[in-house]
């Protein structure tokens, strides 16, 4: 008897070996079904964090026909209160926020109050954009940074407000390149390009898009550096950097942080309430239709770039617009501040 026994065992072993990598692929859907996912979306309902959440939604249902998925729109303080009530929910909560991080952070950081959330906390899903930044100038403009820093007449950079994130990176590199540029708010997207092509402006940071490359193949835009990344049209010279701008003493983290302030787009969190077979099973579930071609194909379609973005290099970046090293956030908040002075013509230059 003993030996049909350990055949039958050998076979069993043998038959769980072939199908365990099968259950495991089902165990993150399998987990999630029959339940509610509720949804933090931290954009207005007509932005394009609600278009890229109007695509994904779709999809995201597809993959999970049995999982209720409740979202919610909650854009005040860009996000910043629709992720404080996530991170007040109850332990074994299912839930995700979908937010654009610098935007909270650096509200947080310049904020005197104690923050109602630390991000560094959160369990990151995945993140949804990579961009690549340059900063667009108008046709004419000297491209040496020592002639920049001299010119007598200041320079102008079009921002939207002073709280988005656009608008922190133009103060932080005005302290880091030591160029001079007044800052001045009213500019929404569009109308900032259309300003830098018709001379009314001099420079501000934009993605090196569709929309730009036309611009810079025919001279109306001019690149004057590139500010992170690495996918830029061939019209623009990769050798200028901005690390060829920089003054000397620039602090490293506040040059890292200028460029994840840039580079970082969307992602999804879970709150530290969710547990870790949860968040285990959204990374898995996230990753599928962040790379699925079904889904990719309908991101195109209604022109909204995708770049899936893995969690460890999410937080990674995360990481760096924390700032937990008090000397690193010293250096920030004096690069912010002797900025802002540089645009209100307080000071030519920082000094570090």
């Amino acid at each position: 008897m003993r030996k049909p026994l350990r055949t039958y065992f050998i076979l069993l072993s043998a038959l769980s070996l072939i199908f365990a990598p099968m259950a495991s692929a089902m165990e993150p859907k399998e987990r999630l079904a029959g339940r509610t996912l509720e949804v933090m979306v931290g954009f207005s309902n007509s932005g394009g964090g609600a278009r890229f959440w109007q695509v994904y939604s779709s999809a995201l249902r597809r993959a999970l026909p049995e999982t209720v998925v409740r979202a919610r729109f909650n854009d005040v303080g860009s996000g910043a209160i629709g992720s404080a009530e996530l991170f007040r929910l109850d332990e074994g909560a299912l839930a995700v926020g979908f937010v654009r991080p610098p935007d909270i952070i650096f509200a947080q950081q310049q904020s005197d109050d104690t923050p109602a959330f630390n991000f560094a906390d959160a369990n990151w899903i995945a993140g949804v954009e990579r961009e690549s930044f340059v900063m667009a100038a108008r046709r004419g403009i000297p491209l040496d940074p020592e002639a920049l820093r001299q010119s007598e007449q200041q320079l102008i950079s079009p921002v939207s407000d002073m709280l988005a994130t656009h608008a922190t990176v133009v103060v932080l590199i005005n302290a880091i390149t030591g160029i001079n540029a007044k800052i001045v708010v009213g500019f929404k997207s569009s109308a900032r390009l259309k300003s830098i092509i018709a001379g009314d402006t001099d420079f501000y940071s934009v993605a090196a898009d569709a929309e730009l490359e036309p611009l810079l193949e025919s001279g109306d835009v001019v690149p004057l550096y590139t500010i992170v990344g690495n996918n830029f049209p061939d019209a623009v010279d990769t050798s200028r950097s901005l690390e060829t701008f920089l003054v000397d003493g620039a602090p490293e983290a506040v040059v890292d942080y200028v460029k994840v302030a840039r580079g970082m787009g969307r992602g999804f969190f879970a709150p530290p309430g969710v547990n870790d077979d949860d968040v285990a099973a959204l990374r898995a579930v996230f990753e599928e239709i962040l790379t699925d071609p079904q889904f990719l194909a309908e991101a195109a379609e209604t022109g909204t770039p995708v770049s899936f973005v893995g969690h460890e290099e999410f937080t990674r970046d995360i990481k760096k617009l924390a700032l937990d090293d008090p000397a690193d956030s010293a250096a920030l908040r004096k690069a912010y501040a002797c900025g802002l002075d540089m645009s209100e013509g307080k000071i030519r230059q920082c000094t570090f």
